[in-house]
Formats: structure tokens, sequence, C-alpha cells
């Protein structure tokens, strides 16, 4: 039987590019949209939509007809692990039972620094007792998140973090990508879990100086407290959970959470991960220069 790729999350930052990667394999991929009007860019590329929620069980067992591996990502939600749980049981319910490759979360635990860690911990443990065929990707803070930082380094020229002096493996999200797809394309990586990194950790003070180098420009760093995040994103309209979450991410990071790098991009890709400085000159400064 031939391989069908079922991509959720694939209009978000990472999903969208697996599937495209996939489909310029000449693979079958159906991408798992709530949105057809957000995905039209997908549809016009030539993938498959298929119209479902995390919360329509009947629509997820739809998207899953035929399926014979997925690439599961959800968004980031206080009802997240839910969401994976009714996906799980509408796979686990499919006639093909599909492998599960799933984005999860750094160091992803059950008694982690966060709810979002702690419901990607038990996300895990579900997928392993699932008796699905599974790989786990856990990588480490996304380089794309500094675009939330966009209007303060236009403004001021600041990059404002609540995350101290922690080090962090930042890992761009075109080699989660790039792993994913590797991943789904080749069986003999089941049955692990593999944490993602860049390929050195590196302070918020060194970021900033790859951001003045590609922007041409100064940047610096403006360091407050984890309560000052969740304070500043509560004025941005952000709700409770999310502003807590940010805060309670901040405070793990800035004790060493994500201190560590690991060679799976390397292993599994095939080439090295891209660094700070990569990701500033290639992603960040052309779309702040726009």
């Amino acid at each position: 039987m031939a391989e069908k790729f079922l991509i959720t999350g694939a209009t978000g930052k990472t999903a969208e590019l697996v599937a495209r990667q996939l489909h310029a394999n000449g693979r079958d991929v159906r991408a798992l949209v709530r949105n057809e009007a957000k995905a039209s860019a997908l549809k016009q590329a030539g993938i498959t939509l298929a119209l479902g929620d995390f919360n329509d069980p009947a629509s997820l067992a739809r998207a899953l007809d035929g399926v014979t591996s997925v690439f599961l990502v959800v968004p980031p939600d206080e009802n997240d692990g839910a969401m994976i749980e009714r996906f799980l049981q509408a796979a686990t319910s499919s006639a093909l039972r599909p492998r599960i490759v799933r984005l999860s979360a750094i160091k992803a635990t059950e008694g982690g620094p966060s709810e979002s860690t702690r419901n990607h911990g038990r996300a895990d443990r579900a997928l392993l007792e699932s008796g699905l065929p599974y790989a786990i990707l856990r990588p480490n803070y996304f380089m794309q998140n500094f675009f939330g930082s966009t209007e303060s380094i236009l403004t001021s020229g600041t990059l404002v973090h609540g995350m101290g002096e922690g080090r962090i493996g930042f890992i761009d999200v075109r080699d989660i990508a790039d792993v994913a797809a590797a991943v789904l394309l080749d069986r003999s990586w089941d049955r692990g879990i593999y944490d993602l990194t860049g390929p050195a950790s590196v302070s918020f003070q060194d970021v900033a100086r790859e951001f003045s180098a590609a922007l041409g420009r100064e940047v610096t760093c403006v360091q407050v407290t984890p309560e000052s995040v969740r304070a500043a994103l509560l004025q941005k309209g952000w709700g409770p959970w999310g502003a807590g979450l940010m805060a309670d991410y901040s405070a793990a990071y800035g004790k060493g959470w994500g201190d560590f790098t690991t060679s799976f991009v390397q292993k599994i890709a095939g080439h090295e991960a891209r660094s700070v400085a990569q990701f500033a000159r290639e992603v960040f400064a052309p779309a702040l220069k726009r």
C-alpha cells in the first residue's frame, strides 16, 4: 500500500513546511485545517485539504481515512492535552492504525515547570501507551519566536526578555521541519524520542549581537522579570493561560532549562543545524527590512 500522510496544524510554522516538503517529494499529502481560506496557499500548491477540528472526532476520523502516517501538531492551548487524546482515540480506531510522528515540547514531562510542559508530557505518555507506531520530536526554543520582538526592535532597538542570563540551544523551525520530513519518510527512526536543538547554546545577548550584525543597526537586550512578562502580555490582550505559560517558561529558561544541545538535526536531516547568525541573515533581517 502506498503511503498517505496526514499533516495536522498545517497552516502553522512547522507543519506547513513539512507538508510542502513531502508534497515536493512526490508523496500523497493531506492537510488537516480548520479554515480553508487560511490554507489557500497549500491548496494552490496541490496539497489536499481536509476540513476538521480537534474538538470534532467525526472530522478526525474522516481525515484519517486511508492515512498511514501522521505528523501530529496541536496549537498551544490549555486544552491541548485533550485535543491529542481525542486524536489518538480516532487514530487507534482507524482501520490502518497510522504511525504518529508527534511535535512535542522541550523536556516534556508531567513534572515540568509549565502547564504546557506537563500537558505535552501527559500526551507523550498517552502516545507511548496507545500501541501506535511513533516517533516524538522535542524541540528547544524556536528562533522564529523572536518575531514576537519585532515591534520593540524596530521602534527602540531592544530585545526584551524575561530569561535572565539563561543560555538556550535555539532551533530554527526549518530544521525541525527537515527532521520531521526525514522521520516521516524513514521508519528506521520509529520508537525514538528526539530532543532537537541548534548547534550552540547561546544567551539573549549573543542573539542581540547577531541581530545587530544582520540588521545593520544596534540591538540591545533589556531584561525583565518573568512576572513582568506576564503583566505585559496580559496588557496586550493575552489570556491568563498564555501569559502565565510564557512567565513560567521565562523562569525555567532563566534557570537553564534550555541550556543544552544535541546532534539529532545532523543525524536525521543530514545537515548541520542552522545557527542564530544564519537565521538572522536569512530569515529575520529580510522580514524586518521589507
